[in-house]
């Protein structure tokens, strides 16, 4: 519950792959599949690819095309070694540190991470840090891959006019809506009610009348914390809210803190440690109860603004700039962004079934009346949605699908650079191949004999 926006993008991040030859198992005998310059690919870096794959004749499509993009990264690495390509060793560790922080936070904190490994933070990541540079370079050599590529809206008419008429994908409904989210408050007596409540298990704390272990476990309401005393683990800024790291860098260790508020309520914490810029605490969170009146007064609010909207006496998008709750939208007046494409246009296959049943009754400008939505936290709030557009299914065409089709342009002209780079790169490289994979059809021709071999 105290994780901020910014531990999402944290997780968001690339992550390191526990492969059968990075977990502590037995003896793995391993041995050599192929080879692109100077860089091998291994019988253990195979096998991690294809974990799960079928069995029979599928299973020998499926590594063979697991060996081919091994062969297409090693050929990335040994590129980016040959170009002098320089990964700053800043940029590792940083990454390192995201990657180690989240397999902690997953698994219960870094002395589970050690005991896990059987070996120390340091340890484990002396034996990755090369992995990470790999990855990292080759991220880098296949951005400079396709750095060129860029298209002209008349490139983008020629590769829909090149589609087979039989060929042109089916493009399902689709919509475009924006939403005034309001999160009821509790009131300020029920905050005062909590503060003082808090002030009182601190000062029992304090004067060691009562167990800070014991009040987190009776009383916390942060239930991913409440259980274990309290305590948070080792992280580092940045992971929790802002105020809860203020006010836990500003403590010694053992120090208890005065009650202060987050977005999530009151607390106050005890710092246990402090490694660097890391720190574990234990706090006890209480958070102000919102009433069945204090929702209904969001409803009758948002139930006269859309009288108001409806009436032409109010801008919707106006009034989500200036009212809605919800940050990632009101920014752009309500306007709801789909995460994946970064558009404003949705499939409706793709919304949750509580928007895809309200949307799904209005007509394109109309306004839904206040609805409730559970939040992930449990907690409830009303909404509204106006619908602003809506497609009907239809097979593509420029004049309504520009977007998808500038996306499927640049994806193939992306991909037809990459071919390139990879033949002319073949063509000067060394490659060997193990004989058992001899009858893989490779999109390239990494078997091809080279001169001088």
């Amino acid at each position: 519950m105290m994780r901020s926006r910014r531990l999402e993008v944290l997780m968001a991040a690339a992550l390191l792959a526990l492969g059968a030859a990075a977990q502590p198992t037995g003896l793995l005998i391993d041995r050599v599949e192929a080879v692109v310059g100077r860089e091998a690919v291994l019988y253990s870096e195979l096998m991690a690819r294809t974990e799960g794959a079928p069995r029979g004749s599928d299973a020998q499509a499926v590594r063979c095309a697991a060996l081919e993009d091994l062969l297409f990264e090693k050929l990335l690495i040994e590129q980016g070694k040959l170009d002098s390509v320089i990964i700053d060793d800043a940029r590792v560790e940083g990454e390192l540190n995201r990657r180690i922080q989240h397999f902690a936070q997953q698994i219960g904190g870094e002395a589970k991470l050690e005991e896990y490994y059987g070996k120390s933070i340091a340890e484990i990541k002396a034996d990755f840090r090369p992995q990470v540079h790999d990855q990292l370079l080759m991220q880098e050599m296949q951005q400079k891959t396709t750095a060129d590529v860029s298209l002209t809206p008349r490139d983008v008419k020629r590769f829909f006019d090149r589609i087979p008429e039989d060929s042109i994908p089916l493009i399902g409904s689709e919509v475009e809506y924006a939403m005034i989210l309001r999160v009821p408050k509790a009131r300020e007596e029920e905050v005062s009610r909590v503060r003082r409540k808090m002030e009182e298990y601190r000062e029992a704390v304090v004067k060691k009348e009562k167990d800070f272990c014991v009040l987190a476990g009776l009383y916390s309401e942060d239930p991913g914390s409440a259980k274990e005393c309290g305590e948070l683990g080792l992280v580092p800024p940045g992971v929790m809210v802002p105020e809860f790291d203020a006010v836990a860098l500003s403590l010694k260790e053992g120090e208890v803190s005065n009650v202060f508020s987050t977005q999530y309520g009151w607390h106050f914490m005890q710092l246990i440690e402090r490694r660097g810029e890391r720190y574990n605490a234990r706090h006890v969170l209480m958070m102000p109860k919102v009433s069945g009146a204090d929702l209904l007064r969001e409803r009758d609010r948002l139930d006269s603004l859309r009288a108001g909207v409806i009436a032409g006496r109010i801008d919707f998008g106006q009034a989500a700039y200036d009212l809605s709750d919800d940050e990632e939208s009101k920014g752009n007046r309500g306007v709801m962004v789909e995460p994946t494409s970064n558009s404003a246009r949705w499939d409706l296959k793709d919304l949750d079934q509580q928007t895809f049943f309200v949307l799904d009754k209005l007509k394109p400008g109309e306004v839904s009346e206040p609805q409730v939505v559970i939040n992930p936290d449990n907690s409830k709030a009303y909404r509204l949605l106006r619908l602003t557009v809506r497609t009907d299914p239809h097979r593509a065409n420029l004049r309504d699908d520009y977007r998808l089709m500038h996306q499927a342009a640049e994806a193939r002209k992306r991909q037809e650079a990459v071919d390139t780079w990879i033949k002319e790169r073949i063509g000067s490289s060394y490659v060997r191949i193990d004989t058992a994979h001899a009858e893989c059809p490779f999109l390239h021709q990494w078997n091809k004999p080279v001169t001088g071999q």
